[in-house]
């Protein structure tokens, strides 16, 4: 039996993540990779030089070999998305085997489907479900718990969170958004307590959430930021579970996220990405304009460049205050571009860290659906810091 297997290896993200595995993985770690098509998955094996004996031919959408798959492996990685299409038979088959399982799904309301259907299942077996371990919702998870931290017992906690980004979008990013279109799973995407179900944790929206404008507090242009409606329910969870487990944010937590742009006197990314952002939101219900801007988009298993994932970054200047006032700041940044090298980083390393307390035989994991935050707690923050990731506290 493997120690991890990678699941989705073939395709744009997935390859990235085969060479993580290759140039990262502790040497005593044994791993190996699954895909559907035979040719690519030979390739992929030739390149890194892997043996076929860790090389595993899967169609996610069959449950036979989704079982025979995760039972080779003590934890399944995965990048096979949309996984609202690709994901449900890898997650049954986890949950009932005890099989651990980390994935990069920013798809909230399938999440929100699978606990319905498998928390039992993984609560009886053992499985740690990790979903959420990419861009999303790493960073925006550790921002909160590590800004509330810094106070003790407050009634309310308002977390805002500044992105400063540069990248590029993949073929696979491209098709999840236009699936969540197609599914009808934005309609839901208002809900803030989609993933917290009935626990007595209250979240809300912050009041300036949806600001489009100069934000005199950053003294930049600023937007809401695209990913705020996947990663504020993340938060939300993570807070829930975390007062289950006796450590609780705060008795209401409110979360938000915005894009940082120009200065003053560059107002362009802010027209344009208003521009962009507007129309998806306002055309993308409508099939004729998917399949335009699927016409134009990169394909799944294309993206970006290799020089434009190098030289992409991501920064995230955190603020929270409590209802005393009293604030904190922290800065939470990484470089390359955010969906294609700092979600392969996330994943990896956050199995990596799972790896390690397995071997050590620990105990203290959490079973069934959590949240990065929520399963690992400060030994993620510290991990991720250890291997790259820059936190700073700047107030």
């Amino acid at each position: 039996m493997l120690d991890i297997i990678l699941l989705g290896a073939t395709g744009f993200t997935g390859r990235r993540a085969a060479k993580y595995l290759k140039d990262h993985a502790p040497i005593e770690m044994s791993w190996g990779i699954a895909g559907r098509n035979r040719d690519k998955l030979d390739q992929l094996s030739s390149d890194l030089e892997i043996s076929d004996d860790r090389v595993f031919q899967t169609d996610s959408t069959i449950p036979e070999q989704v079982d025979s798959l995760v039972s080779n492996c003590r934890i399944l990685i995965t990048t096979a998305g949309p996984f609202s299409l690709y994901g449900e038979e890898v997650i049954r088959a986890c949950a009932q085997s005890g099989t651990h399982y980390l994935d990069i799904t920013g798809e909230v309301d399938f999440i929100r489907k699978m606990m319905d259907a498998y928390s039992q299942d993984a609560d009886d077996s053992g499985a740690l479900l990790i979903p959420f371990s990419g861009f999303d919702s790493v960073p925006a998870d550790l921002a909160a718990y590590l800004s509330s931290s810094h106070y003790e017992d407050p009634e309310e906690l308002v977390i805002r969170s500044y992105y400063t980004i540069s990248g590029g979008f993949n073929g696979g990013t491209i098709a999840t958004m236009m699936n969540k279109f197609e599914s009808g799973e934005y309609k839901k995407m208002g809900d803030p307590g989609l993933l917290t179900g009935d626990s007595p944790q209250v979240v809300d929206h912050v009041g300036g959430s949806n600001f489009a404008g100069f934000d005199k507090s950053i003294q930049r242009w600023s937007l809401p930021f695209i990913m705020g409606p996947i990663n504020s329910k993340v938060v939300y969870r993570s807070s829930a579970l975390m007062r289950d487990q006796g450590n609780p944010y705060a008795e209401k937590i409110t979360y938000s996220e915005h894009s940082a742009l120009g200065k003053k006197n560059e107002p362009f990314s802010f027209l344009m990405l208003s521009l962009l952002l507007g129309s998806i939101k306002k055309f993308g219900p409508y099939s004729w304009f998917r399949k335009l801007l699927k016409a134009f988009a990169p394909k799944p298993g294309e993206g970006p460049s290799e020089e434009t994932i190098e030289n992409g970054f991501f920064k995230a200047d955190i603020f929270s205050t409590d209802n005393k006032e009293t604030a904190v700041h922290y800065r939470i940044s990484y470089d390359g571009d955010p969906g294609n090298k700092s979600t392969v980083f996330f994943l990896c390393e956050s199995a990596f860290l799972l790896f390690r307390i397995l071997q050590e035989d620990d105990r203290s994991l959490p079973s069934g659906f959590q949240t990065p935050v929520s399963s690992f707690g400060k030994r993620l923050a510290d991990h991720l810091q250890n291997n790259g990731l820059i936190i700073e506290k700047r107030s």
